[in-house]
């Protein structure tokens, strides 16, 4: 009986014993080569990597620790080009440890988003006397835009795709404008599922006034807007206005990043017809949106900023690969300061010129390929960027942050 009640606690351990040495620890080292402080950078891993080292990597059953403390992390992309991305924040020429606990069993925390993006077209698609009718719009993951829509037609909440951080969100109409315009936030916190349900009828929106959580800040007009797409052919911006067909497939609503793809076929340009697909991305934590583009036989691009009187245009003359071109003043339809900018690659870069109604950068896509970024910052965002100075001390960074990759080592 004595030998039987020293056998029993050994048989009931015995299983946790076994689980827990089942999970198994990888530890990632990441640098910070430079003495600029690194705040909420986000961090990438490649699966394969880890694979090929630690071969027993199991990506179904893991979690992220930084000090002991789990953290959110999202996978992206699939098969060799998967990765795990997370945020951190290093002080000057700081070197961290993360760790990925991984095994049977390990199920990460469900973290909430930092990040949203949608397409909220009119449900049914009831087309009547040149508008869209209904009371209720319906995000959608796939949604081919029909050959009529037009400006104004009711068809989509906000006119188009909208995508945010917690800090500020942004639209694009998805129409012949094409134009990408600025969700001012006053909160900190996402509200996009919630901005424009009730504006059915594309008349007086809602948005164009002040809110609760902020409103539509920038005036597009015929503009690029901020950072929009167009070409340079015959003298002139020419957007993508006039289209065989558009296809907007949402890739992502993750709780550290969100990203959407636009496809235009047939975009016509003075005769020539071009196919473009428009990649949008947005972090946590970030003002950011980054642009990935893909057109074939074009020899520019071209994006920009909407001029305003009274704003002071700034490029930079930092040294590096990453360069920005910025636009601060009273700007925003709330009358009051307003900070917004390009981030472009100089490997890229053709020349920086203008318009009546833009600063523009005209800019050669590398083997089809083109990646750039844009962001704005508001006076009355909480906590937020108030002065011009301030606002090119935040670009600074980024492009400090963008010509000095963390190193990470495994």
């Amino acid at each position: 009986m004595k030998n039987l009640k020293m056998i029993l606690p050994i048989l009931f351990f015995m299983p946790l014993l076994l689980f827990s040495q089942t999970h198994k620890s990888i530890n990632v080292t990441i640098t910070n080569p430079v003495s600029i402080p690194r705040i909420n950078e986000f961090v990438s891993i490649n699966v394969d990597e880890l694979q090929r080292k630690y071969y027993s990597f199991d990506s179904n059953f893991f979690i992220v620790l930084e000090s002991g403390e789990e953290i959110p992390f999202q996978i992206e992309g699939k098969d060799g080009n998967a990765k795990i991305s997370f945020l951190l924040s290093l002080k000057e020429n700081e070197q961290k440890n993360i760790t990925i606990k991984y095994g049977e069993g390990i199920i990460p925390k469900n973290f909430p988003n930092q990040t949203y993006a949608e397409l909220a077209p009119k449900k049914g698609n009831i087309y009547r006397d040149g508008k869209f009718r209904g009371t209720e719009f319906v995000p959608v993951k796939f949604y081919k835009v029909p050959s009529f829509h037009k400006d104004h037609d009711a068809l989509f909440k906000y006119e188009g795709p909208g995508w945010e951080s917690e800090l500020i969100g942004y639209r694009f109409y998805m129409d012949w404008r094409n134009s990408t315009d600025i969700f001012g936030k006053k909160v900190s916190k996402l509200v996009l599922k919630e901005v424009g349900i009730h504006d059915t009828v594309a008349s007086d929106d809602s948005y164009h006034k002040m809110q609760d959580w902020g409103m539509d800040i920038f005036k597009v007009g015929s503009s690029l807007g901020i950072g929009s797409i167009g070409m340079w052919s015959n003298g002139k911006v020419n957007k993508v206005s006039v289209t065989d067909s558009i296809l907007f497939m949402l890739n992502k609503n993750g709780p550290l990043k969100s990203e959407f793809t636009t496809d235009y076929f047939g975009w016509l340009v003075d005769g020539k017809k071009f196919n473009l697909s428009s990649r949008i991305s947005i972090n946590a934590k970030s003002r950011l949106t980054k642009c990935d583009l893909t057109i074939n036989d074009a020899d520019n691009i071209v994006t920009g900023l909407a001029k305003f009187e009274g704003t002071n245009f700034v490029i930079s003359s930092s040294k590096g690969t990453w360069q920005y071109v910025s636009l601060y003043g009273k700007q925003s339809l709330a009358d009051d300061n307003l900070g917004i900018a390009i981030i472009y690659n100089k490997k890229n870069l053709i020349e920086i010129t203008e318009d009546n109604l833009n600063y523009i950068l005209k800019l050669n896509p590398e083997n089809s390929s083109l990646t750039y970024y844009f962001c704005a910052a508001w006076v009355q965002e909480p906590g937020g960027i108030k002065t011009e100075k301030e606002f090119l001390n935040f670009l600074e960074g980024q492009i400090n942050s963008l010509n000095n990759p963390l190193i990470i080592e495994l």
